[in-house]
């Protein structure tokens, strides 16, 4: 048997209605949070620039390179870094462990017990990518396999 059309069409109507109605209060709030609007309602005329930093897709995306370059040009920096050498005992073995601060690996080469496996593995998997032959540097950590 087939399904009436009557009723949904006359739910899609009242829908219609509140949708329009929801949509001139919800108009009022965002010019509200902008400061477009006073205590009172009235609109306060001012020129979009003032209220938002208006940019371009093209200046989005070359201020995105920018920042991922610099974070690479920060990264490469570190890595030529030598850490310090952090000394902490263990209170229950009394064994003395010297921790390298950049590596966070103590002379054995473990680490720290609070650092976690799953992290540990992460490291590895970002640096030993990092270290393959044909690396790029266009590529960020968004393409790095994890």
């Amino acid at each position: 048997m087939g399904r009436q059309n009557r009723s949904r069409k006359r739910r899609d109507e009242m829908n219609k209605i509140k949708k329009a109605r929801y949509d001139a209060k919800e108009l009022i709030r965002l010019k509200k949070t902008l400061g477009l609007l006073d205590a009172e309602g009235n609109e306060i005329m001012k020129d979009i620039a003032d209220v938002v930093d208006v940019k371009t897709a093209k200046e989005i995306k070359r201020d995105a390179k920018t920042r991922e370059q610099q974070e690479l040009i920060y990264e490469h920096q570190e890595s030529l870094e030598k850490g310090q050498k952090v000394k902490v005992t263990n209170d229950k073995t009394g064994v003395e462990h010297v921790f390298n601060s950049k590596t966070l690996k103590d002379q054995y080469g473990n680490y720290p017990a609070w650092f976690k496996k799953k992290k540990t593995a992460k490291r590895l998997r970002k640096k030993q990518h990092s270290q393959t032959k044909n690396f790029k540097q266009a590529w960020t950590t968004v393409n790095v396999p994890l």
